[in-house]
């Protein structure tokens, strides 16, 4: 099973395939022992930001903050507030081309809800990224989409989509990575656990294994924080719980 998945599993998420997906039933103390006693070592994430000053037009409040100066990252459905971000990949026989890659999540299930990717971040790419996610929901639009405070993203244009769709923009404070820390969390696993095992000597090659990563992503990738299901399965007990 580790071979099959890279040996990217940590102690409790290989419990909880084991227990999913095997005949037998182990906690995460035996698997621990297991893993130690074999010198097996999942692979570690390692977060990485490439950010650039530039002049910011529009600002608003972070919605997703509690009283307590926590964050309300668990809407009641599914596309109720999404996040959005984007992050840079390389390809090339000497990884010298380089992508900006943008996408929404979908907080209920952790679900990547659209992609887009372009040269550089624009207004253009994380526009078009959320009519992308528009199109995949049938139109279904969430309340609240949040992001940084990149300059795509304080942008005229792109706040000028969001008010004329009617969702609420919701942003990070300043250098508080936190405040974004689902959409930090999937590209730490993206890279970690699915690019550092594949390469694209092309823009084409990269592309099919962006939709690879994120098909895993979706509907392979057991989360703790689903209770052990995938985003799709976790998507698909919710709808049965409401009917």
């Amino acid at each position: 099973m580790e071979e099959d998945n890279h040996c990217i599993f940590g102690v409790r998420r290989l419990a909880i395939y084991i227990n999913r997906e095997t005949r037998f039933h182990v906690g995460a103390t035996r698997v621990r022992n297991i893993m130690h006693k074999n010198h097996i070592v999942a692979a570690i994430r390692v977060a990485k930001r490439d950010r650039k000053a530039e002049k910011k037009e529009y600002f608003f409040a972070n919605k997703l903050l509690t009283n307590d100066a926590g964050h309300d990252f668990s809407p009641e459905r599914p596309n109720m507030v999404w996040v959005t971000d984007c992050s840079e990949l390389t390809y090339g026989d000497r990884m010298q081309y380089r992508l900006r890659l943008s996408a929404v999540k979908d907080l209920f299930d952790h679900s990547i809800v659209a992609w887009r990717v372009s040269p550089t971040e624009t207004t253009l790419l994380v526009t078009n990224t959320v009519e992308t996610a528009l199109k995949n929901t049938g139109g279904i639009k969430p309340e609240i989409l949040h992001s940084d405070q990149g300059s795509a993203y304080t942008s005229r244009g792109y706040n000028m989509k969001l008010a004329g769709l009617g969702i609420t923009h919701s942003m990070s404070r300043p250098g508080t990575p936190g405040d974004n820390s689902p959409m930090e969390s999937f590209w730490s696993h993206m890279k970690t656990e699915f690019f550092r095992f594949e390469h694209a000597l092309s823009e084409l090659k990269m592309m099919q294994l962006i939709q690879r990563c994120v098909d895993w992503y979706n509907n392979k990738r057991r989360q703790e924080t689903l209770n052990g299901m995938t985003p799709l399965e976790y998507r698909n007990h919710a709808v049965k719980e409401i009917a």
